[in-house]
């Protein structure tokens, strides 16, 4: 799915340099798929 996004530029190099990846839309993939696993984790703890 194509989608516009206005990202901060400093936080989305940095994200880049902490993966150690220069393609900005791996990066973006990478961070949500984290974002899911944490928060599947979170709901697990719970029960």
């Amino acid at each position: 799915m194509r989608t516009s996004l206005d990202l901060p530029e400093d936080l989305l190099n940095e994200a880049m340099k902490a993966a150690h990846s220069d393609n900005k839309t791996a990066v973006i993939i990478k961070a949500l798929e984290e974002l899911v696993r944490i928060s599947k984790i979170s709901n697990l703890k719970k029960i």
